[in-house]
């Protein structure tokens, strides 16, 4: 499992197994200058949030959210920081993440309190960065796999 972050610079990109976030409507580009970029086994910790307040959610495909699923994802991510902030085990996050693979709620389980507390930051750093674009966008899209 990568580092559990979000990636603001698309230089740091290693390959395609990326989750982009787009401010904005999809343009017909990926890799775009101002996107946020989250690795993929690490959006899966988080895609529950988004699979259930954003019925168009699709991890392959690009869906461009508006305002009002957006709330409710970031209301989503901040509960989900509460919960890993006070998390002892995985059990106390279950329903709100999400493992793509076996081995990463291993690798999460391993240095369990670390990985909480990153995840922690990652959806709250997640919730401030989509409440600061959606003041100047209608929209933010989720470019998928």
């Amino acid at each position: 499992m990568d580092a559990i972050r979000l990636i603001h610079d698309k230089a740091e990109l290693q390959g395609t197994c990326y989750i982009e976030l787009l401010p904005g409507k999809y343009n017909g580009q990926c890799w775009n200058d101002g996107s946020l970029f989250i690795e993929e086994e690490v959006f899966e910790l988080i895609e529950p949030i988004f699979e259930r307040h954003e019925p168009q959610f699709d991890h392959y495909s690009f869906v461009c959210i508006q305002e009002p699923a957006w709330e409710r994802i970031i209301a989503g991510l901040e509960r989900l920081a509460e919960r890993a902030e006070k998390a002892t085990d995985v059990s106390d996050l279950r329903g709100d993440v999400g493992f793509l693979f076996r081995s990463t709620e291993a690798e999460f389980v391993r240095d369990f309190r670390a990985n909480a507390g990153a995840l922690a930051r990652l959806s709250r750093e997640l919730a401030a960065w989509l409440r600061q674009q959606l003041r100047d966008h209608e929209c933010v899209s989720v470019l998928g796999m």
